[in-house]
């Protein structure tokens, strides 16, 4: 399915010209131009070249050819189906286009840190559950360290971190990816708090490209980690004899058994947090557990200790369903 801001146009550009300024060809406009009389001869642009076989009766260098662009852009920029340049807006990749996401969701990035949309279970307008107080994608697949994938129809496929996880470290002071191409598991390191985390995906794909603007302003990975903060673009690995599911499903969750183990892992960290919080500190100053929910940012109230105890529980390579 390709974005429904796409859109094509017939145009028409000087070859002759330094700069190719495209011009869209629109239904009545007048043909009494320059270009398409013999009153050619007299541009300076036509002047400097020369043809062998000149015409007559319009200029050799006016060239027409049929161009798409994207709708919803600020500034429409005009791309010709002749040039070899790949573009996400006739694939399924549109739905990770910041532009697309901006139009078709006006809330984009309006959620707060913890990742609730709204106070309901299910949010029709993203199609979001909501586990605890954590955004859950049914049709996504979650594997056990709480990363995500997302295949589309035509095999790219996309990987990030959930709301879970994002909602726990709430930022980073620095983002590095350790794997940027070729046949891998994905795997990223978030430095937080003086600690380095490394997350790795469990399944193989063909990475082709990391989300590299992350680097700079990771803060998208927690504003809207099921969008724009995708971590990892890339392929599924074609193997010769495809057995009837996909290897790089295996062992990963969807639909409603990953609300049902989401919801599981809220309560769990719950728990978790009780726990620690309830234990003295260095000075032998016990804090209060109250109940209630996991305070986003968490990670960041944390010592090393308990920032790779917690990490190892929930959000480590090594991590299996339990």
């Amino acid at each position: 399915m390709r974005c429904p801001f796409f859109r094509e146009a017939q145009v028409k550009y000087c070859r002759a010209f330094p700069f190719r300024k495209m011009i869209v060809r629109r239904p009545g406009q007048a043909e009494n131009e320059r270009c398409l009389s013999p009153d050619y001869i007299h541009c300076p642009a036509a002047r400097q070249h020369q043809e062998e076989r000149p015409d007559r009766n319009h200029c050799p260098f006016l060239h027409e050819s049929l161009a798409q662009y994207c709708a919803a852009a600020p500034v429409t920029k005009y791309i010709p189906y002749s040039e070899p340049i790949t573009t996400p807006c006739g694939t399924e990749k549109h739905k990770y286009c910041q532009i697309y996401l901006s139009m078709a969701n006006p809330r984009l990035g309006s959620h707060n840190n913890s990742g609730a949309p709204d106070d309901s279970d299910f949010d029709s307008h993203t199609r979001e559950h909501l586990a605890g107080n954590v955004r859950v994608r049914d049709w996504l697949y979650y594997a056990p360290n709480h990363m995500w994938l997302d295949v589309n129809e035509d095999g790219c496929a996309y990987i990030g971190v959930d709301a879970l996880l994002s909602s726990v470290i709430g930022k980073v002071d620095r983002l590095s990816f350790i794997t940027t191409g070729g046949r891998c598991r994905p795997a990223v390191v978030f430095s937080v708090n003086g600690v380095d985390l490394q997350m790795v995906f469990p399944r193989e794909i063909q990475v082709t490209q990391p989300n590299i603007y992350l680097r700079t302003n990771p803060s998208r990975i927690f504003s809207d980690p099921y969008t724009l903060g995708w971590l990892f673009e890339g392929r599924e690995i074609q193997r010769e004899s495809a057995p009837t599911s996909s290897p790089i499903f295996s062992g990963l969750k969807t639909g409603s058994s990953s609300v049902a183990w989401m919801r599981s892992e809220v309560e769990r960290l719950s728990q978790s947090v009780h726990h620690l919080s309830h234990r003295p500190d260095a000075q032998g100053i016990q804090r209060m557990a109250d109940g209630g929910g996991v305070h986003p940012g968490l990670i960041w109230h944390l010592d090393r200790d308990e920032i790779l105890r917690l990490f190892l529980d929930f959000f480590s390579p090594l991590a299996s369903w339990r």
